[in-house]
């Protein structure tokens, strides 16, 4: 981060709220403004956060201190509206957002915010118009000097120790009478301490600056992606916000800077997003594996020809579908192969069932349900229809005239095909559901301990 050595050439912007108890006008939001070069904060409360109210409360801010040259926020939408971004053009300010998901692009508001609303909390036990009073709180923190800088804010912008509440008490204790200074005198001397505090704080701000980053360093590590390259993204999730989930893949488009990537799903093309390397991290596809049978290479004999097994059943199998390694010999390969036709019903292509275990619906006292089918579209229609054919086919399902009847569901899956589901909720209200003792993790980890495999 660039050290800034111009008050208000470049500022932060972020919104507070909506806070738990409003003021007594019905405000719940604060708007915040902190200048980088000297840290002086402002503070508007607001109704609400519309980008045009947004828009003037900035407006009065800089009618007091001048507009600056660039302006650091959020992609919330009050700030990156047309209304706010047509007065950017208009005022000649350059809009800088941080990246989504990524609050420490903006450390520095978002650190105010931090002790802003540390101070409100504190104060709004004594009174509940906390709008009335946050000037009060925004002099004091102005007159406490910042860690970084070494200075206050009030005497970085204006040049001078202000006067606060404690020195009106000392100047009435020590009863001492402040000598008058010559407006031309006043004026060198200003100059000369604005000079002075200005160095000053550029070393203070280099030496702050080296401190943080080596106790950040001491945890972080270098990273980069190449664009193509696919990535997931940590994003809040749609049920709980609270909650973040690694989500994709995503393909890196471009590398706008060190740190911030521009990416764009797999799944849709359209949409790009900007997102900070720590919100990133390498996305590793599967390898394709494939069955094989692999051995030791042997002497090559004679190949000779392989007898159907009786027995074997006329149904499409998957031993085709296994590749033999080409270590093995022709007379491993045929033993190999004399093995998988002996058992093709481990490798049948056909879904199997077991009649060892019958499973019972229970229902007391429930009539029988019988719900009329869902209308589908004419469109998959035709898919239904061919999924029911396969399924008699395979034996998996069969006619019934049961006075028990659910109704079909096509599920449409990522691939653009569908899945054939049956909407049993009706009869899951009112079946008496078993309760099966579920196992311990940790006890068949200990069981399994020690096992060589």
């Amino acid at each position: 981060m660039p050290i800034i050595q111009e008050p208000f050439s470049r500022v932060a912007v972020d919104i507070i709220g909506p806070l738990p108890r409003p003021s007594a006008t019905g405000k719940r939001y604060i708007l915040t403004v902190v200048d980088y070069a000297t840290r002086y904060p402002e503070a508007v409360a607001l109704a609400n956060i519309q980008a045009d109210t947004v828009a003037d409360a900035l407006l009065r801010v800089f009618t007091r201190v001048g507009f600056p040259r660039e302006i650091l926020s959020d992609q919330g939408t009050q700030f990156t509206a047309e209304l706010t971004q047509q007065l950017w053009r208009l005022c000649g300010v350059r809009a800088l957002h941080s990246a989504p998901y990524h609050p420490q692009t903006n450390g520095l508001c978002e650190r105010f915010n931090g002790t802003l609303k540390q101070l409100i909390r504190a104060f709004v036990h004594e009174s509940r118009d906390w709008e009335k009073y946050l000037p009060h709180l925004l002099f004091a923190y102005r007159e406490v000097p910042q860690e970084s800088t070494g200075y206050s804010p009030f005497e970085l912008l204006y040049g001078r120790q202000v006067r606060g509440p404690l020195d009106l008490v000392r100047a009435q204790w020590e009863g001492v009478q402040e000598e008058e200074v010559p407006v031309l005198d006043y004026v060198l001397k200003l100059r000369e301490r604005l000079a002075e505090l200005a160095g000053f704080v550029q070393e203070n701000m280099e030496t702050a600056q080296a401190q943080q980053k080596a106790w950040y360093d001491r945890a972080a590590c270098s990273r980069s992606f190449c664009v193509g390259q696919k990535v997931l993204v940590l994003k809040p999730q749609r049920q709980n916000k609270l909650q973040a989930a690694w989500q994709g893949p995503y393909k890196v488009v471009t590398q706008l800077g060190d740190t911030t990537y521009v990416v764009v799903s797999c799944a849709d093309t359209r949409i790009q997003r900007t997102f900070h390397v720590n919100m990133l991290k390498a996305f590793h596809e599967r390898p394709e594996t494939v069955d094989a049978i692999c051995a030791p290479a042997a002497e090559e004999t004679e190949p000779f020809p392989l007898e159907e097994l009786p027995g074997v059943a006329k149904q499409p199998s998957g031993v085709d579908q296994v590749q033999l390694g080409e270590e093995l010999g022709p007379e491993k390969q045929a033993q190999a192969r004399q093995l998988l036709l002996a058992y093709p019903g481990v490798f049948s292509a056909l879904p199997g069932y077991t009649d060892q275990a019958i499973h019972q619906v229970d229902t007391p006292g429930q009539r029988p349900l019988r719900q009329p089918a869902y209308r589908l579209p004419e469109a998959v229609r035709e898919s239904m229809r061919a999924e029911i054919r396969e399924m008699l086919e395979l034996g998996v399902i069969e006619p019934s005239a049961s006075p028990w009847a659910s109704p079909v569901v096509l599920v449409p899956k990522k691939d653009g095909t569908t899945r054939f589901c049956v909407d049993y909720r009706r009869i899951n209200d009112c079946t008496i559901t078993d309760a099966y003792p579920m196992p311990r993790v940790d006890e068949l980890l200990d069981q399994i301990s020690g096992v060589i495999f």
